[in-house]
């Protein structure tokens, strides 16, 4: 049986709402069979038990659970390093319609290695719908290309049926286009056009794959794009069908002010409101992003039981704003974190995410409320662990849960001075980097190690992809960013008249007077 002991000058069991609440031990270890925690506690008491077991960490190091990533779309080369520059979320997102096509292998073996190297070891990954002529082989590759770095996979299709070009009928939008443009994008709409009964078809086919696999690392859920993006029909099938298979769901929600917008149009009330009309908030339910809520809809995912994923770097790099995340912690609304695939630096680096998420959750004043870095710490691992499926198995190193742990240099944090007093949970979210992280393990295995993957070269992955983002473009790609060149201005315009801003933000930075 392969087992080890990993030691620490601190081990983070469970971080907490604060350092009274967190479990930290000193000069402690967690000792784990077959990937499997068996024991936590003191180092010379784990060590005497286990004299011959193999010991990784030291008596300068940090143990923490490994990180969760809780809102990702799988590429790590990132739509900026493709050419889709920052912009409005709704702009953006037609711009990446002229993104090149890539290899679904090698961009996740290549963005699971970079969210390992900063300590996570589960994503819940949300497959964008690709041409339905590939979408099965496509589903495979990715899937492939997280297993073999040993990633713990929450996955989803994510599913759009209807306001694909804008948040209004797509024909409506159509008729008012040019005849040649109109009839190139009714072409690209179809490519992607996955029907209803198909979509949950796939996820029943997936769903079925992985379940009876108790040692699987893949969960499978369900993922409507959004409230906008599909029928009301479709959510409640959504919402009936994870309660049949006992899976999660995972929904974008409110990403941007025009999205609460279409709400107030469409319903008279906000996307959230709706949703508890139609009986779908619940446990079983995470929402990324989650930007443009009211005081109302908060308490409403507060009393659900409802996870929000707050994804601080792609609000801001996409013009969405920030999310009211001390406002939701404050109400006990479960907050979980993730990169979005557009993480502050386009490397999926989780330790430099919740530093962010730290510090932008200060409000301006003595008494005004702010995050702490055991509440942060918390959101990328026991908060994030419970929308994936695996939440009684992850998020903490406790006793009967699976080996997932995260080895860091402390000495480095620590050079050239650090205060003995200061909590280690302060220095990790403060000083911490990718770049402290010496070994990570998944399921007690040494998926990392000094920079090294077993088994897989970085070098190799990254200079194969040089190669193929090196070719020449093919001829539909051009005749797609064409298309896209086309369109941006009658999107704009569709917009002209939306987007009304609040009178009263959650949060208040500054003053015009």
């Amino acid at each position: 049986m392969a087992s080890s002991l990993i030691r620490g000058k601190y081990v983070i069991c469970r971080a907490g709402n604060d350092a009274e609440s967190s479990v930290i031990i000193t000069d402690g270890a967690v000792f784990q069979r077959d990937g499997l925690i068996e024991e936590v506690g003191d180092y010379r008491t784990l060590k005497a038990s286990h004299p011959t077991d193999e010991e990784i960490g030291g008596s300068n190091d940090i143990v923490f659970p490994g990180l969760v990533n809780a809102h990702h779309h799988g590429r790590g080369v990132t739509t900026f390093q493709m050419g889709t520059c920052d912009d409005s979320l709704e702009r953006w997102l037609v711009a990446g319609w002229g993104r090149r096509p890539w290899d679904h292998y090698l961009m996740n073996v290549y963005t699971a290695m970079q969210m390992i190297e900063s300590g996570t070891t589960t994503v819940m990954y949300n497959h964008s719908l690709t041409p339905i002529a590939t979408i099965g082989e496509d589903v495979d590759q990715v899937l492939k290309g997280l297993s073999d770095t040993g990633m713990r996979t929450a996955f989803s299709i994510s599913f759009r049926e209807q306001n694909r070009v804008v948040y209004g009928d797509d024909q409506t939008f159509l008729s008012g286009l040019p005849a040649d443009l109109a009839d190139s994008l009714r072409s690209y709409l179809a490519a992607v056009a996955l029907p209803t009964d198909d979509y949950f078809a796939l996820f029943e086919n997936l769903h079925r794959r992985f379940e009876d696999d108790p040692g699987s690392n893949v969960s499978v859920l369900l993922s409507p794009a959004n409230v906008h993006w599909v029928t009301d029909e479709t959510l409640q099938r959504t919402k009936e069908a994870a309660g049949r298979h006992q899976a999660g769901i995972h929904i974008h929600l409110v990403e941007s002010s025009y999205q609460k917008e279409y709400g107030l149009k469409t319903w008279g009330k906000t996307p959230v409101a709706h949703l508890q009309d139609l009986a779908f908030l619940g446990p079983e339910l995470s929402c990324a992003h989650a930007v443009w809520l009211t005081d109302d809809d908060i308490q409403l995912l507060a009393q659900s039981e409802t996870t929000v994923c707050h994804n601080a770097s792609s609000n801001l790099r996409l013009k969405n704003g920030i999310a009211p995340v001390t406002e939701m912690a404050a109400r006990g609304v479960n907050v979980a974190m993730g990169t979005d695939s557009t993480a502050l630096n386009d490397d999926d680096d989780m330790v430099q995410e919740m530093r962010l998420v730290n510090h932008l959750h200060r409000l301006p004043g003595i008494n005004e409320p702010a995050v702490n870095p055991h509440q942060v710490l918390r959101m990328a691992t026991i908060n994030a662990a419970r929308p994936t499926s695996f939440q009684d198995s992850i998020g903490a190193l406790e006793e009967g849960r699976r080996a997932d742990m995260v080895v860091m240099d402390f000495a480095s944090l620590e050079g050239p001075y650090l205060e003995p007093d200061i909590n280690v949970v302060d220095a990790l979210i403060n000083r911490g980097k990718a770049r402290d992280i010496k070994t990570v393990l998944i399921d007690g295995r040494v998926v990392m190690k000094d920079g090294e993957f077993p088994g897989l070269s970085k070098a190799d992955v990254v200079n194969e992809l040089k190669d193929r983002f090196s070719r020449p473009l093919d001829q539909a790609t051009l005749e797609r960013r064409g298309m896209v060149n086309r369109l941006a201005p009658y999107v704009e315009r569709f917009y002209q008249s939306w987007n009304q801003l609040e009178a009263a933000p959650h949060y208040g930075y500054n003053s015009r007077t």
